[in-house]
């Protein structure tokens, strides 16, 4: 009888007196589970009135179970005592006359209010922990493994509301706000690794730009500056750009480097001209160097093509560079400066 008096009442209204009464009912229940139930009849239908009624005028079986109640009253209430001494009938009242002065006052804090502050200081150091444990991972970082701390530190404060959370009813709404109050913060953390990764990355990004903006207008192509280039911005990039922007920036620097291509392949083409000017033995031997120059840097498109990230690219750039073309381009340019 006791557990069913103090379930709650749906309020899809949102009534704010029926609210206050689910209030009570949360109060009371959190208490104790040591309850006794004592149903009474209506004293009488004009309740506005019972004030100023005589036990004659009331319902006769109200006034029996009455006395009945003041019997289980008597027979299992203890001894109040207050201040080291034990209370009699008097000090009693005088006594809860002062609580409910105080209560009247709202000076006396509810039982529902105490544990939701109770609650609140476990929902604080809850967080501290989360906060803690995820403030120790420096930004920018991947982003499943930025998922994987967060659901570890997530974890571990469920963990610890679990074991000192107080109420069954609060510790419900309590936990509701723990995880918002998590979500929000995983949420802004999303937000700044992905500021700080696309910071980074930017800037190692207009920094192989650079190098390949000056390597765009040597006159004579340098292997030896391109492959020094090439490692400088394949290293950086691939160690230091990391985060969500990492994708987004991988296919600009696949664009630096068919321009790379692009440059390269236009700068052995400067040499047509300068072919038709010599000596036919020199014509057909300069002609197939070129030609061999070419057909590595075709195959070196390809390769570039058939990789998947831009530092594979890069190294297989080096690659081709080193074993074959390296030194035609160089034999190549010397050559034309000899016989210029």
């Amino acid at each position: 009888m006791v557990n069913e008096a103090l379930q709650r009442v749906p309020n899809d209204n949102g009534d704010k007196y029926i609210d206050e009464v689910n209030q009570i009912r949360d109060s009371l229940a959190v208490m104790g589970n040591n309850s006794t139930a004592f149903s009474l009849p209506q004293p009488h239908l004009q309740r506005t009135k019972l004030c100023d009624m005589e036990d004659k005028e009331l319902e006769p079986l109200y006034v029996k179970r009455r006395e009945q109640l003041k019997q289980l009253v008597s027979s299992i209430v203890k001894p109040k005592i207050v201040q080291g001494r034990t209370l009699n009938g008097k000090d009693f009242v005088s006594f809860l006359q002062q609580i409910l002065e105080a209560l009247n006052k709202g000076e006396i804090p509810s039982t529902g209010s105490l544990v939701e502050i109770f609650n609140k200081a476990i929902l604080d150091r809850c967080l501290k922990v989360y906060r803690e444990k995820m403030d120790g991972l420096g930004l920018p970082v991947p982003v499943d493994k930025l998922q994987k701390l967060h659901e570890m530190a997530n974890g571990d404060a469920r963990i610890l509301f679990d074991k000192q959370h107080f109420g069954k009813h609060h510790a419900a709404q309590s936990a509701l706000k723990l995880e918002d109050d998590i979500k929000k913060v995983y949420r802004n953390l999303l937000l700044a690794n992905e500021y700080q990764s696309s910071k980074l990355c930017e800037a190692r990004f207009s920094e192989c730009e650079d190098k390949m903006d000056h390597l765009q207008v040597l006159k004579l192509p340098s292997m030896a500056k391109f492959n020094a280039g090439f490692t400088h911005c394949n290293q950086s990039f691939v160690k230091e750009c990391v985060g969500p922007s990492k994708e987004s920036y991988e296919r600009r620097m696949s664009k630096v480097c068919l321009l790379i291509l692009n440059t390269v392949v236009m700068s052995v083409t400067k040499g047509l001209p300068v072919i038709m000017h010599l000596q036919p033995s020199f014509q057909r031997q300069t002609s197939l160097l070129l030609f061999l120059f070419l057909v590595a840097v075709i195959l070196n498109f390809v390769s570039f093509h058939l990789s998947t990230t831009p530092h594979d690219e890069i190294q297989l750039l080096l690659y081709w560079y080193q074993i074959f073309p390296c030194r035609l381009i160089d034999l190549f340019w010397y050559l034309m400066t000899l016989m210029l």
